[in-house]
């Protein structure tokens, strides 16, 4: 046996499972990320398409059509969302008639009660459109 001999460790060999323990740190952080802007999304989802429901009821009753607005606003395809009360004034000529729709939108993951919103958040649309 010689004493001059020395084994060379390869470069990196200490660090071997490195990568795994910083991935595993960060892949919490990166979901919360990734599923809040999932929920923020949806919602913004709903607040358009319910404001458009409200629109486009309002439309029909524009022109005296009450059973359509109605059939509007029972039609609407929301995603986690719950139309609560809905508030249809039919106008007589030229005066507005008005529509206010409330609705819930219920998230998808927990992340929101976590923050302090809830589970649910509520959204509201109001259209008034004068009668022709």
């Amino acid at each position: 046996m010689s004493r001059g001999v020395s084994r060379v460790r390869p470069a990196g060999g200490r660090e071997r499972g490195a990568a795994a323990v910083e991935f595993a740190l960060i892949l919490p952080v990166l979901l919360i990320l990734l599923l809040g802007i999932i929920d923020f999304g949806l919602y913004y989802y709903n607040d358009l398409q319910l404001t458009h429901v409200a629109r486009d009821a309002a439309r029909y009753l524009s022109v005296g059509n009450t059973s359509k607005a109605s059939a509007a606003i029972s039609g609407a395809n929301l995603v986690s969302t719950v139309i609560d009360s809905e508030s249809i004034v039919p106008a007589t000529s030229g005066q507005p008639s008005k529509i206010v729709l409330h609705g819930t939108y219920t998230f998808l993951t927990p992340l929101p009660y976590f923050v302090g919103i809830g589970s649910t958040a509520g959204i509201k649309a109001s259209v008034e459109m004068r009668r022709e």
